[in-house]
């Protein structure tokens, strides 16, 4: 239950601390005994300490979705076990520390997608997790001093209620906080619901286990015994609330979190620059006091934008009441990170009066996408109608709560010709309903505008297929005047449409812009072409010349108009032919082109699906051979919060999507490619796939220089 008290654990020195599921987003309040209290609505679930009489009742951290379980490691680390929103996973293992944002907040709706939220500490000020868990986290243990064998003494095991599983994860540290990797320990089968864990005074460790998938009392849950084998080594005996060991590694940490007078400001300014996210956090917490106030006042001025970003934070955080003068002035800061938490802050502290300014946030260069997507949240928030029905909680669920535009803002928004181009064109992947939008759209495309803004506007039209739309692409292609970009882009919109341009295309085989030729090449495998048309593509082919006419033949022979291409046979064959080379911006060409099938399930620089993870910053943290065995092998490595599902039904049909979530009464919920969740009902059987939701075999549709293009671009970052 979201709307429960979960998790308990005592700490050593006497703190009884409680999780808090997040009530859905309703209102909620805590009281201890003494009178204190804590209450919220629309916030995310929270971990809340008080004295074991209840009294002294605080927050200690929030940000959660649904944390179930609590435990202290060895070192006097407070862990937890968190599962996922709808629509934004992992479930995820956390290391709590006091101040501590983990990112998610009702208001926003259960999906966990908004540009005010965060999931591992993307969002300055927010923390990451400790490891990805599977589906359903429930109870932990902390292995150290357990009747395990001693080298799981760093370890800490977690039930995984929805896999049948129980988890080893093994933690080590990670800057001042820790880290590690869930592996499979225990693998029970479907009557196997692992939930608390338990160990006695010698060691034996206890499982609860709910045996069957549904929620109501059944009767038939079991307790099993873990021990160890005979002859096998064990850890000795640790006493219940024993002082904790030392811990090196969080000693910065510890240093900064003890930070309370006023000459610690220094340090702490210093500890706002730190590459370690939890470090900087606890310099937030620190400043946001009363007793720092006037100092991180002054620091708005600092020269370091990170102390800049680190003063939002606290000023934020600390509930500055007198910050709308400030947030003014950081409006216009020239780092864009400070920009993007400033709206936020605007946003979250209903600083209407400043609605009128926001423009000049996304005003300074570089314009992002990020940062747009944060103004036109922030505006959201800042509705007068929000405003106000937020402060009386005016319905039961937060998320109830309209927050909106003005009608057709973003259309207006793209209209408006005293804009900066490259905003009005980042402004175009945010309409709505965009098979509506195709006479606006072929109206951007025209020649009257700049090219960032008709680039755009051909790219949507792909998404908006009709005659409108592919009369207007067809005049982009014909007409040698526009760029080579525009033309390439206007072909690989044109495959979307309802229209045959194969004679056309035929004819721009022989362009003089080597992308139109390729893209021309590349339509003539969308459409179904006649004997007559295959066979003039046919003679058309055996023509080609030029440094470009092995790739136009490539292409061609998937229209059947050409010899097929010599390919490697084996995924590692791959390896050398594509290790370096390829023109990004054709990469991004075969990113969102129907052979590729990238787009329907990824996104860049929100364009395309969201079945699987989101690539537009897949360079930061995978090389490019990591992408291209991603490709060769999807099922190699596949992280938690993509784990696809399968769902049987009486009639022998089976759905597979990701992100489940099973009833009672034979219906499934299930996220699939469309992008939404459907009900299937008649369900006799479901579990976790064995293979990614990314089938084998995609390479196949792409040509060798297709996959060293793509290659290229997703290495280059969009």
């Amino acid at each position: 239950d979201h709307a429960a008290l979960m998790g308990i654990a005592f700490s050593h020195d006497g703190w009884m601390y409680v999780s808090r599921g997040n009530t859905g987003s309703s209102a909620w309040r805590l009281e201890g005994t003494d009178g204190t209290f804590l209450s919220g609505y629309g916030d995310g679930g929270n971990i809340i300490r008080s004295r074991p009489d209840g009294t002294r009742l605080e927050e200690v951290a929030t940000g959660f979705w649904n944390p179930f379980d609590l435990k202290f490691d060895v070192k006097g680390r407070l862990l937890a076990s968190d599962n996922d929103p709808d629509s934004r996973g992992p479930n995820r293992l956390l290391h709590i520390v006091a101040g501590g944002d983990y990112g998610y907040k009702s208001l926003y709706g259960g999906s966990g997608i908004h540009p005010y939220l965060a999931w591992n500490g993307e969002l300055p000020g927010t923390l990451p997790y400790a490891a990805a868990l599977g589906e359903a986290p429930a109870g932990m243990f902390v292995a150290a001093g357990s009747g395990l064998p001693a080298d799981y003494r760093d370890d800490v095991l977690v039930t995984i209620w929805e896999e049948r599983t129980i988890a080893r994860v093994r933690l080590s540290p990670r800057g001042s906080s820790i880290g590690g990797e869930a592996v499979p320990l225990i693998q029970g089968d479907e009557r196997f619901r692992p939930v608390a864990l338990a160990a006695d005074a010698r060691g034996v460790i206890y499982i609860t286990d709910w045996a069957l998938r549904g929620y109501p009392n059944h009767g038939r849950g079991r307790i099993w015994r873990l021990t160890a084998g005979k002859g096998v080594e064990i850890m000795p005996g640790r006493p219940p609330f024993a002082t904790p060991e030392a811990d090196p590694s969080g000693a910065p940490l510890h240093r900064v979190h003890a930070a309370a007078a006023r000459q610690d400001f220094e340090a702490l300014r210093v500890a706002l620059t730190s590459d370690d996210p939890f470090v900087r956090s606890a310099a937030v917490t620190a400043l946001a006091r009363p007793g720092f106030r006037d100092q991180v006042v002054r620091a708005v001025a600092d020269a370091d934008p990170r102390v800049r970003l680190g003063v939002v934070l606290a000023l934020h955080r600390g509930g500055y009441e007198k910050g709308e003068g400030l947030a003014r002035r950081l409006l216009t800061d020239s780092d864009p990170l400070v920009r993007r938490m400033t709206l936020i802050w605007i946003g979250r502290s209903g600083m209407t009066a400043l609605e009128p300014l926001l423009d000049r946030a996304i005003l300074m260069d570089p314009p992002s996408p990020e940062l747009f997507e944060v103004y036109l949240a922030t505006l959201q928030q800042l509705s007068a109608e929000f405003v106000q029905n937020y402060a009386a909680e005016s319905e039961p669920y937060a998320r109830q709560l309209k927050r909106l535009l003005r009608p057709r803002f973003v259309e207006s928004f793209i209209a408006d010709e005293s804009r900066p181009a490259r905003l009005r064109a980042i402004a175009v992947t945010h309409l709505e309903d965009v098979p509506s939008q195709a006479r606006l759209l072929t109206r951007l495309a025209s020649a009257r505008n700049p090219p960032v803004l008709r680039r755009e506007a051909i790219r949507s039209l792909r998404l908006a297929p009709g005659e409108e739309a592919a009369r207007a692409l067809l005049a982009i292609v014909r007409n040698r005047g526009n760029s080579a970009e525009l033309r390439a882009e206007a072909w690989l919109s044109l495959a979307a449409q309802p229209a045959d341009a194969s004679q056309e295309a035929l004819k721009d085989l022989d362009d003089n812009a080597p992308a139109v030729r390729l893209e021309a090449a590349r339509y003539l495998r969308s459409v179904q072409l006649t004997e007559t048309s295959r066979e003039a593509v046919a003679r058309r082919a055996t023509a080609l010349i030029g440094p470009d006419a092995q790739a136009l033949h490539a292409q061609l022979a998937f229209a059947g108009a050409s010899p097929a291409e010599e390919r490697p046979e084996t995924p590692d064959a791959w390896g050398p032919i594509l290790a370096t080379g390829g023109d990004p911006a054709a990469g991004r060409r075969v990113f969102f082109s129907a052979p590729s099938a990238c787009s329907q399930c990824h996104a860049i620089d929100r364009r395309g699906g969201d079945l699987g993870p989101d690539l537009t910053n897949i360079w930061r943290s995978k090389s490019r051979r990591q992408i291209l065995d991603a490709i060769l092998r999807p099922s190699a490595e596949i992280s938690p919060e993509y784990q696809g599902w399968f769902v049987k039904t009486r009639d022998g049909q089976v759905h597979t999507g990701r992100q489940i979530d099973v009833g009672n009464d034979g219906k499934a919920d299930l996220y699939v490619l469309s992008g939404e969740f459907i009900t299937v009902t008649g369900v006799t059987e479901y579990g976790p796939m064995p293979n990614s939701l990314m089938p084998d075999g995609l390479e196949t549709n792409l040509t060798i220089d297709d996959l060293r293009n793509l290659l290229a671009f997703l290495e280059a970052g969009a």
